[in-house]
């Protein structure tokens, strides 16, 4: 019996996203962002664009940092199954902040997951004017309530998101000041 579940496990692990760390020091997202983590994180290789990008600390379901950077006018944040009902929202340099936020809770609760904005306010990101916005979101998939923040700022009509998410009980209060750190960090390139 062991041996299946070795035959298993070793499948399983197979067709997993590859990880690799990241800093502690100066690393750059996508070619067109930097930041500085002070701690390692676990950067998959696998985004969910090619302008996006997805660390963590402790794993998936326990928290996760998205970066999109250099979000183009037209351009989706992400890929989601067309349906009927719904369009896929996409960026455009016309946007108030406001509307920038209500396109990633599009991307947030595709899944049926629900999503609360609470905070709204301009903000410094990524060395100029940005804004920075404070969310809740129950995971459909486990009913989990999250706690999030996201920053934001447009450049050059490009847009940079960075979103850190974790489960409200424990695992975001133990990482939320390394995000801020994190994005205290935060250049565009180029």
């Amino acid at each position: 019996m062991s041996r299946w579940l070795l035959l298993f496990l070793v499948a399983l692990l197979s067709g997993c996203a590859g990880m690799s760390k990241v800093g502690p020091g100066e690393v750059t997202v996508r070619d067109s962002l930097s930041v500085t983590p002070d701690d390692a994180w676990n950067q998959f290789s696998i985004g969910l664009t090619r302008k996006s990008e997805v660390w963590t600390l402790d794993g998936l379901p326990l928290d996760r940092l998205v970066f999109y950077v250099g979000i183009a006018d037209g351009e989706a944040l992400a890929d989601l199954p067309q349906r009927k009902d719904r369009q896929v929202p996409k960026y455009r340099t016309t946007m108030q902040a406001h509307e920038i936020v209500e396109m990633y809770e599009v991307f947030a609760t595709h899944d049926g997951s629900s999503f609360q904005r609470q905070k709204l306010a301009p903000a410094a990101f990524a060395g100029g004017e940005g804004f920075r916005f404070e969310f809740s979101r129950v995971r459909k998939s486990d009913e989990l309530e999250m706690r999030g923040v996201g920053y934001a700022a447009v450049r050059g009509g490009k847009l940079y998101l960075l979103i850190f998410e974790a489960p409200r009980s424990h695992y975001y209060a133990r990482h939320i000041g390394r995000f801020e750190a994190l994005v205290q960090s935060a250049r565009i390139r180029g």
